[in-house]
This record gives C-alpha cells, sequence and structure tokens, in this order.
C-alpha cells in the first residue's frame, strides 16, 4: 500500500478501528456493570443508529433500498455481541469476535477469486497466532456459550463486510440495514417479555446513554464509513486489519475499565500489528473516489 497516495484511506481505516474498539469498550462497561440488558442495548443501539442515518438520508435525499440479506448478519452481530459481552472481558470478546471475522473474510475472498500472496498469508498466520497465544490458552475460563455467541458475531460481521463491497451507495444501504434490523430487535425484545437487566432490577440511565451512544456515535457513523472504504480494501488486508481492534480494546479496556495488560497480551498484541503490516503490502486497489456514493461519511 502506497501511504502517500493511500494516506485518507489509511486514516479512514485508523477511524473506523477505534469506533469499533469503542464499541466493545461500551458494551463491556454498559452490559458487564448490569447497567442495561443485552436486549435493550442491542435495540437502543440499532434504534439510534438508525434515527441519525434516516436524519442523513432525509438531508441528503437518497433513496432507501429494498432490504438485503445484510440486514440478517447485522441483526447477528449485534445480538450475539450484546449477549456474550455480558460475560466476556472486553479484550477477549473482541479477539474472538474478529478471529471469526478474518475466518469468514479469509474464506470470501477466496470465493471470491482473489489468491492471496506469500506475505498475506504470512501475515495472516501472525496474528492468528498471536489471537491464538492469546485466547486459546484461555477458553477454559469464559462460558463455553459466550465463546460460541461471539464467534456467532464474528460470523456475522464478516458476512456483513463481505456484503458491503459491492454496495455503490453506502448511505442508503447502511440506513436500510440499521431500519430492519432494529426492528428485528424489536422483535428479540417482545420474545423476551422485555428488557429488565435482571429481577427486579431496571436499566440504568448510563446503560442506556452508552448503548445510544453505541449506536449514533460508534456504529452508524464507523459502518457507513466502512462501507465505503471497503470497494478500496482488497478482502484479505479488510479482514487482517480488524485484528488490531483487539489491541486497541485491550489498551482501552486497561484505561478505562481496569483490566489488566498481560506479557501473554504484549507478546499476542505485538504478532497481530505485524500481521496487519505485512497484509498492507500491494494490498491497495486502483485509486478511485473514497466517496463511493452520496451521503458516505
Amino acid at each position: 500500500m502506497d501511504l502517500r497516495r493511500n494516506l485518507p484511506v489509511a486514516s479512514a481505516t485508523l477511524l473506523v478501528l477505534v469506533g469499533m474498539a469503542a464499541n466493545s469498550l461500551l458494551a463491556r462497561a454498559a452490559l458487564a456493570g448490569h447497567l442495561i440488558g443485552p436486549t435493550l442495548f442491542t435495540l437502543l443501539r440499532l434504534a439510534g443508529g438508525a434515527v441519525l442515518l434516516t436524519v442523513l438520508s432525509a438531508i441528503r435525499r437518497v433513496p432507501l433500498r429494498r432490504p438485503q440479506a445484510n440486514v440478517l448478519w447485522l441483526f447477528l452481530y449485534a445480538a450475539a455481541f450484546s449477549y456474550t459481552y455480558v460475560v466476556l472481558g472486553a479484550a477477549m470478546g473482541a479477539l474472538l469476535l474478529f478471529f471469526a471475522v478474518q475466518l469468514t473474510m479469509f474464506v470470501g475472498a477466496m470465493i471470491g477469486g482473489e489468491r492471496p500472496t506469500t506475505a498475506h498469508v504470512l501475515g495472516g498466520l501472525l496474528a492468528l497466532a498471536g489471537l491464538y497465544i492469546l485466547v486459546a490458552l484461555q477458553l477454559h475460563r469464559p462460558a463455553p456459550w459466550a465463546v460460541v455467541g461471539m464467534l456467532a458475531a464474528g460470523l456475522g460481521w464478516g458476512l456483513y463486510s463481505i456484503g458491503g463491497r459491492g454496495v455503490r451507495d453506502p448511505l442508503a444501504h447502511t440506513t436500510v440495514n440499521f431500519l430492519y434490523a432494529a426492528l428485528l430487535s424489536v422483535g428479540l425484545a417482545l420474545l423476551r417479555l422485555g428488557w429488565r437487566v435482571g429481577p427486579g432490577s431496571s436499566p440504568h440511565w448510563t446503560g442506556v446513554l452508552e448503548a445510544l451512544v453505541s449506536g449514533a456515535v460508534t456504529s452508524a457513523p464507523v459502518y457507513l464509513l466502512w462501507y465505503a472504504l471497503l470497494p478500496r480494501l482488497r478482502t484479505v488486508f479488510a479482514a487482517t486489519v480488524q485484528l488490531a481492534v483487539p489491541v486497541i480494546v485491550a489498551m482501552g479496556g486497561w484505561a478505562f475499565l481496569g483490566e489488566p495488560i498481560t506479557a501473554r497480551l504484549a507478546v499476542a498484541g505485538a504478532l497481530v500489528l505485524t500481521g496487519v503490516g505485512l497484509t498492507m503490502r500491494r494490498t491497495g486497489r486502483p485509486p478511485r473516489a473514497l466517496n463511493a456514493g452520496p451521503g458516505a461519511h
């Protein structure tokens, strides 16, 4: 990747990664602190994002599209993400999430005809080795259902990312995705018969605020930008670069949530970042406008 030529893309990608990491920190703070239940967190996150995107679409006069499979992938990701973060730590959850994302997108890249170079394969293996060092040796600690749930969230996000590569109008598609995913979350709330945090306890206003911020600040605008970026990135690089998110989450978990940084995490982070660096080699597509459609953030 020519960083001078692709500096706007590199900067935008970094912004997306920070936004993704912020979502993990917000979810962990709200859900592990029992400030809000996962059902209501999912609903408010998706609804908050849907409101923001609908306003932007109205201002830009962007016609909305018919819902597609990406709605289901977004909902799968958001719901599984919320329920598993009740018990998973921020760093552990992010590692499991993006492990599944990378595997899903690597398979998608191969099916789509991309042929990774030796550097790409080595980079992916190094990043996965970092995840193995930090995650596989600790899988006995979190509840098995939570591990499976976060892997399902990663599958959903990987498919959502793959589905965004052919999108020409990021704002229209992202708005529809959030609107219909929010409707699905209403159905989930009805199936759960409410959204109390626990027996006899109701959501705290702080948890409600964190869910709304997660939707309207660190999800909707970030996912809109991600859909605008995806046509500029090869699938292999888009998959591997997201493995930097757990490193950002771990640092944020240490700074804001009091979660420890261990030597194992430091080694894993170094391997992940080295792997991401290798996948940056010759991964850029021919230059084209970053704004892939009206409303790209």
